[in-house]
Formats: C-alpha cells, structure tokens, sequence
C-alpha cells in the first residue's frame, strides 16, 4: 500500500519520477529578533512533480507554514534556492496560489466577483471573458447556483469551495493550502474531501497541502512528507499507492492515517528528548 525513505539528517533529497514543477534545494529559513534567533526551517531539499499532490504532516510548529511562505514567495530563504518551472523564486506570483485555513473573500462582492477578482491583472481579458472563466470556476466546484450571492449567505464549506474557485480562475501552476479545511465541522470536511479529489483529478493541479489531520492526510495523498520538530526536516516519505477516489472511512486510509500518526508520535518523543540532553547539557 505505502512505501517509504527513511530518515537522513540533513538535506534530504526526494526525487520524482515525472518532471518538477517545485523544487528546494538546501532550503533554510532563520528568523532574528533583537531578542532570539529561530531555526524554523530546514535543510530541506524537495522535489514536487507537476499534478502531484503532497501533505505536509509535522508537529505543531514545526515550519510547515514557513515552507508553504517561501514557495509563495512572501519571504526568502535564509539559504538554499527555491524554483518553480526551473525559475527561482523571487517573490509572489501568479503561478503560486495560496489557499488559507480562512477563506479571506471579499464581503461586498458577490461570489461570482469574489472568483474573478484576481482576473482583472489580466488585461487581455474582457469583462464578458472574466465571468466566462469564473462561472466555469464555480461549476468545477458545485457553486453555480450561488454565483449572486453575498459571502455571509454562504456555509463555511461553500465558501472554501469558493476561495477555491477564485484560485483555480488565474490557473495557476501550484495550489499552496495552509490547513484550508481546518475550520470546518467534521462533515464539512468529509464532502469536501471528496470535492477536491475530484477536483484534482480534473484540473491536474500541482498541490502542496498543510494539515495536522492524518486521516486527511491520507485520504488526498499521493505523497505524504512527515517533517520533524522544529528546524523542520523531512523525516519519512510516504508514496501512497491506494486507488482514488479515496472514501475518509475505507479500512486502508485508517491503517496509513496511523502509520503518519505513529510517525508523527515518534518524533514527538524523539524531540523531547533532544531537548531534555541539550538542557542537561547546559546543567
């Protein structure tokens, strides 16, 4: 069902097959305060394949939203070079969308606006062809029948489904989601587990995905990385191999829901006890 790399320190290299969309190569980010200095993040070395769709699971804090804000472009590295399509990254770009745990729509636009917002960088476009694009956006995502109405009509998961159908109109190259579904009620979340898989299956986007969920994790995987305390590190690759679509309850997703949550576990208490010897050593 599931393969595995095992853990080596440093800069771990996790190659694909297919061709890469993003790549990290000796990625570190140090943030500095007159105060303190935090290790957030890495060496971290990556590889995401065009279509492919990756899970970051770690411990809380551990740097998974520090790595999404660097492929965005919201910050640099401290170290190592980031690259989309063999460009590096020197900022924010169209062809990285970011997706976050609130879905951020504007309340005095409608959800047809809200989606085709974004398209008015493009100035090749016509009015006509932006709402062309945006109602396609909210068929993709079962909200054509709501394209009038107002943010605070709408459920919580109507509007993820809307944040991500203003993400997928710019057509962008990665889908970036920091826990987009973590706000949501428990069955919420179960139909639109279901929703973006076959989202996913339709639009080929490339998608790096946060969550603190395994069973989420496990359900929408091709590849799960497990990362380490923080400065976070890859600790274990895990390919998922199991058929799509993916039901949250089938027997097979819970078996590798607790593998990554043995994983994660196991870090836990590995990190506790780095930090007990490093306190015992400045006894």
């Amino acid at each position: 069902m599931t393969s595995a790399r095992p853990f080596v320190p440093g800069a771990e290299a996790v190659p694909t097959a297919a061709p890469a969309r993003i790549t990290m190569v000796g990625v570190t980010k140090t943030f500095v305060t007159p105060r303190a200095r935090v290790d957030a993040l890495g060496p971290v070395s990556l590889e995401v394949a065009e279509g492919e769709f990756v899970v970051l699971a770690g411990p809380s804090g551990c740097g998974k939203t520090t790595l999404l804000n660097l492929i965005a472009g919201f910050e640099p590295p401290s170290d190592g070079e980031i690259l989309v399509d063999g460009k590096p990254v020197t900022g924010p770009g169209p062809d990285r969308v970011m997706i976050f745990q609130e879905p951020a729509l504007f309340p005095w636009l409608n959800v047809l606006d809200n989606v085709a917002f974004g398209l008015r960088q493009h100035a090749h476009l016509s009015a006509a062809e932006r709402r062309a694009i945006a109602e396609h956006q909210l068929e993709l995502v079962h909200l054509e029948g709501f394209a009038r109405a107002f943010v605070h009509e709408l459920s919580g998961g109507m509007k993820q489904r809307a944040a991500l159908a203003r993400a997928l109109a710019t057509a962008p190259r990665a889908l970036l989601c920091d826990e987009p579904f973590g706000s949501l009620d428990a069955l919420t979340r179960e139909r639109l587990y279901a929703e973006i898989q076959e989202l996913h299956s339709r639009t080929r986007r490339t998608v790096l995905f946060v969550t603190h969920n395994t069973r989420e994790a496990a359900c929408l995987a091709d590849r799960v990385l497990v990362l380490t305390a923080r400065p976070a590190r890859i600790k274990r690759v895990i390919t998922v191999d199991l058929p799509r679509p993916r039901d949250f309850y089938d027997a097979r997703v819970s078996v590798l829901a607790g593998r990554i949550l043995a994983e994660l576990r196991s870090e836990i208490t590995e990190n506790r006890g780095r930090n007990d010897e490093r306190d015992q050593a400045g006894d």
